[in-house]
């Protein structure tokens, strides 16, 4: 019989992929502060399957009020107010196999757990960065199985492509806003230094609100982040509720249409555009996922065997979409 047959060998499997199963949502969305953000603001959700799309309900008009008085003629013509933003479910598996023989020689239950879960750990690792990845992709990775990311949410030019079936040439209220911070404020300076950094997220924050909404959260390359750090001196340094549930990873400041939290992309394989920054209206970014695939195993129980090897396949999935249902407070900044 071979050896991935065993019950007991079969049971460990399980067990040890269970257990990681519960850990990694954590780990992946503890990983950058958007996705903390977005967890703590409950902007993940399970979205009921409706189908091989994902349909997302958006308002791309509204009602307009008027004064009046006496016999004027109060306007009703009709309005289409909402629509659906369609999108794709973006799949992505870290996979993992072990033979017969590997298992083989590891006799001990103490031994065959941490092979398990070595393996595991290695699904998870690639699927998490992988899905980093995506996060600032524009979803054409892959032949478009990519998920869709800023690339594709927060496009260079606003007023040109197709986003979630939605065409933005024709849809004003479905476009982002691109600026450059060396020729769009020349009044503040034609270059991102520590003296302009602060002035041009003002404006441009002030500039994109209404309502309550505006770019509350800024995320910058590292070499965009030098410039912002660089204008606080240290009594100047404030700390939000909010960054502090990030572990204090980045800074606040005060702006005329709110408090806005600004943290850096970086580090070992990080994908973040050079000389660019995101401002995201948090309130309108949520992460959908396919239900019961959220960071599951791949394959039931203890995984997959070829009907002509000796030797088991599992893996960790996550099935899902990063939806931008609200691009007009959302915006690029080119710093370079």
């Amino acid at each position: 019989m071979a050896i991935v047959e065993d019950r007991h060998y079969r049971q460990l499997l399980t067990a040890a992929v269970a257990k990681r199963q519960r850990e990694i949502q954590d780990i992946v969305y503890n990983a950058t502060p958007l996705t903390r953000i977005l967890r703590d603001q409950g902007r993940i959700q399970v979205k009921r399957a409706g189908g091989p799309e994902l349909r997302v309900p958006v308002e791309f008009e509204k009602l307009q009020a008027q004064w009046f008085t006496g016999y004027d003629k109060i306007e009703i013509t009709p309005k289409e107010l909402l629509n659906s933003a369609v999108f794709n479910w973006s799949r992505v598996v870290g996979m993992f196999s072990l033979t017969g023989t590997e298992l083989l020689f590891t006799r001990g239950e103490e031994e065959v757990i941490d092979l398990m879960s070595f393996y595991v750990r290695a699904a998870e690792k690639s699927v998490k960065e992988e899905w980093e990845t995506s996060i600032v992709a524009d979803g054409t990775g892959n032949g478009g199985r990519q998920m869709i990311g800023f690339g594709g949410a927060i496009p260079i030019v606003p007023n040109t492509g197709v986003y979630g079936g939605i065409d933005r040439a024709e849809v004003a209220n479905w476009r982002t806003s691109t600026f450059n911070a060396t020729t769009d404020f020349t009044d503040i300076g034609t270059a991102w230094d520590s003296t302009t950094a602060r002035p041009i997220i003002e404006r441009i924050a002030l500039n994109r609100s209404r309502n309550g909404q505006y770019p509350d959260l800024w995320i910058f390359d590292a070499l965009s982040y030098q410039a912002v750090s660089a204008s606080f001196v240290a009594h100047q340094r404030l700390a939000t509720e909010r960054s502090a549930r990030l572990g204090y990873n980045g800074l606040a400041y005060h702006t005329p249409a709110g408090l806005v939290d600004l943290v850096a992309a970086g580090g070992v394989g990080n994908v973040m555009p050079a000389n660019t920054a995101f401002g995201i209206d948090t309130s309108a970014l949520s992460i959908y996922e396919f239900p019961g695939q959220s960071f599951v195993p791949f394959h039931p129980g203890d995984g997959m065997r070829p009907i002509n090897q000796d030797a088991v396949a599992q893996g960790i999935v996550w099935s899902g979409q990063l939806v931008l249902e609200n691009p007009l407070f959302t915006v690029r900044l080119i710093t370079a």
